[in-house]
């Protein structure tokens, strides 16, 4: 078989071997980023409003995104050097930056993307956008016949893909759920991948903007788990129809990397609403751009109002940061 002939599905089987199923999470770190299949290792556009795009993010609104950025950095590093600072970007898309194009008082810069092995000079400013939902996730079931949860893989059986209950015995550290089945798709990736970040030997912010809800949501509040695709900028909850073309992704939980970000020691943590980080930590950036009443404004105050306001971003978005010294 060429290279050309080789298909995702026979991916997947070779990662089966005698396997009868793959867990959620191998399945999920396949399909997104295998080096020739995965959906962010293809070079396609992804992110973006146009009709070719699966969907956008805050980076869609340009430099005004990165200008909001340096503002509120500026003002929670207020009194320190902050031309000592180092501003990191983790998991940024091919080309892109948020500092591109505009002026900022960091010592440098760098810039991180798929496949880059990460090192943080210190003092640093670490930095992501929607990077930790990008991650793999595991998914489990509770049965309640059986009053106990039980790990779903993914099943490959002529050329369909579809959902299986791995036969080993778990037991995570779920609540039993009530008399009906519950399923929770569990942010491991997530986890993982800020473990890894804060376990470097750096000093700094630490800011990053993403979706998530709170522990106690995820297990009590959403019986049919978080997990969803998104292809051409319509969402759905087919995780195996497209794989290698859709973003699968599921809601982080803000508990766990609260609790990572305060064992690795940092200070000051808090998440927000990215409507009130902005409220708070960018005043300087909003005043001028309010201030300013000549028609070439009128473009960035409406992506302002998309990046703040409660029915837009500003809701559906949380900033989480915390300080270590």
């Amino acid at each position: 078989m060429t290279k050309e002939q080789i298909t995702i599905y026979d991916i997947l089987q070779e990662k089966l071997k005698d396997r009868i199923a793959l867990p959620m999470d191998e399945f999920i770190n396949i399909v997104l980023y295998d080096p020739s299949f995965g959906y962010y290792s293809q070079i396609r556009e992804r992110v973006g409003k146009s009709t070719n795009t699966d969907f956008y993010t805050s980076n869609t609104f340009g430099t005004l995104w990165g200008e909001m950025i340096v503002d509120a950095c500026e003002n929670i590093l207020h009194g320190q050097e902050i031309e000592n600072y180092t501003f990191v970007e983790i998991a940024a898309e091919p080309n892109c930056s948020i500092l591109k194009n505009i002026e900022h008082p960091f010592l440098s810069s760098i810039t991180y993307r798929l496949g880059d092995s990460i090192e943080i000079p210190s003092p640093a400013i670490v930095f992501s956008n929607e990077w930790l939902d990008a991650q793999p996730f595991k998914r489990y079931r509770y049965y309640s016949a059986e009053k106990r949860w039980r790990e779903v893989g993914v099943q490959l059986l002529n050329g369909e893909l579809s959902e299986f209950i791995l036969p080993e015995i778990i037991d995570p550290p779920f609540p039993d759920a009530s008399p009906n089945e519950y399923t929770i798709d569990w942010p491991t990736g997530a986890d993982h991948s800020l473990k890894q970040v804060v376990s470097e030997p750096w000093n700094g912010l630490f800011l990053t903007f993403d979706y998530g809800l709170s522990k106690e949501s995820i297990l009590y509040e959403r019986p049919e788990g978080t997990a969803r695709a998104y292809y051409k900028h319509k969402m759905n909850c087919d995780l195996f129809s497209r794989p290698g073309e859709q973003d699968l992704t599921c809601h982080l939980c803000w508990d766990e990397l609260i609790k990572l970000l305060k064992q690795g020691n940092f200070e000051k943590v808090s998440l927000e609403s990215q409507e009130s980080f902005f409220m708070h930590y960018s005043q300087n950036k909003i005043k001028s751009l309010i201030e300013k009443t000549d028609n070439s404004m009128n473009k960035q105050v409406q992506k302002l109002k998309e990046l703040i306001h409660p029915q837009h971003f500003g809701s559906k978005f949380q900033a989480l940061w915390g300080i270590r010294n």
